[in-house]
């Protein structure tokens, strides 16, 4: 499965973030390093096709896909040199996926801010400094082993290479995701480096609707004291309160599993409805390991409806008779929405 990792400066609501994706109990009273050791939640990625699939087919469960999140300590200028409790969080964030980088925007003198002022932009420019400054050292580590290993690795050259400009790009402040490696191999390399600025990031700001906010050029904007407080209301308790009818979590959770490269494809029968997530690009085999490891093996076909057909059409029976399903092969690139059955040999 794979996560996201809640990461910024302390007091910037990550963990109050968490609180809510998670439902589960951890500290986020007001003040620096409430947070010490990651915490992980299993959190439903909303999706409205499920319940619709259900209530089509009369299951007797839904299950929705699932993305990871950690709430991760908060990072302050000069983590990487291990200030804080920097060099302990910066390696947490080497286990997540994906960064959500969690920016305060609001103005209010009763939460601190450990740089005593609000400002977005800065706060961005000191955490995505020190996840490049932290790589800066590690690449300067792994350049001396490349050295020691020369004689021994035929690919040593090309990876030295890499490393070297990869070392020249952080040494300007810029992530090492914006060096594009094209040889498998080599890429296959970096990959296990696990650079923190070779991560997707999407950063979040976190606002206050009825307050003054400084400006943020943010992906997504969340107010996540608002979102605390309507988060066990009714739609209808949610628009007299002020707040959007959907919830602002579910957005923000679907733009981290999209953020991730992940889709949905769709099981459904009496037992279940069911969303399962792939990767965007996996042909129909890979996509039918997700359910069995064998499945991938032995994979023959899939007959596939496409969602929008299964509904309209009153499910498989009745997409059948208009021509609606069709079978494919194993170079099918699964599609988000498909609702398939696969056809496995044994």
């Amino acid at each position: 499965m794979l996560s996201v990792g809640l990461v910024g400066l302390p007091n910037a609501g990550k963990s109050t973030l968490f609180n809510l994706m998670t439902q589960r109990s951890v500290p986020a009273e007001n003040f620096p390093f409430t947070t010490i050791d990651p915490n992980d939640g299993i959190v439903e990625v909303p999706d409205v096709r499920v319940k619709q699939l259900s209530d089509l087919v009369a299951a007797e469960r839904e299950v929705y896909a699932a993305i990871e999140f950690r709430d991760i300590a908060g990072l302050i200028k000069n983590a990487h040199k291990g200030e804080g409790l920097g060099n302990q969080f910066l390696s947490h964030i080497k286990e997540v996926d994906l960064i959500l980088l969690v920016v305060r925007c609001f103005e209010n003198q009763t939460i601190i801010h450990v740089e005593n002022r609000v400002h977005p932009a800065d706060d961005e420019e000191i955490l995505l400094a020190e996840l490049i400054l932290a790589d800066e050292k590690m690449m300067q580590s792994a350049l001396v082993k490349l050295e020691k290993e020369a004689k021994k690795d035929p690919k040593s050259a090309e990876k030295m290479a890499l490393a070297s400009e990869i070392l020249a790009h952080l040494s300007k402040l810029h992530p090492a995701r914006e060096i594009i490696t094209q040889d498998p191999e080599i890429a296959h390399w970096r990959k296990s480096l696990n650079l923190l600025s070779d991560k997707q990031i999407l950063k979040l700001g976190n606002i206050n609707h009825g307050g003054t906010n400084v400006e943020y050029s943010s992906d997504f904007d969340l107010d996540i004291l608002l979102e605390s407080d309507v988060a066990d209301m009714t739609v209808v308790d949610r628009e007299e309160f002020g707040a959007p009818a959907e919830s602002g979590l579910d957005r923000l959770i679907r733009a981290c599993f999209d953020k991730l490269g992940l889709a949905t494809y769709f099981t459904a029968g009496v037992k279940e409805a069911r969303a399962w997530t792939f990767e965007k690009g996996w042909k129909a085999p890979q996509c039918a390991g997700v359910i069995h490891t064998d499945f991938e093996k032995k994979y023959i076909k899939s007959e596939i409806i496409a969602f929008e057909d299964f509904i309209s059409l009153g499910g498989r029976k009745g997409s059948i008779e208009k021509g609606k399903m069709r079978q494919e092969g194993k170079e099918y690139e699964m599609k988000d929405g498909d609702v398939v059955e696969f056809i496995i040999g044994k």
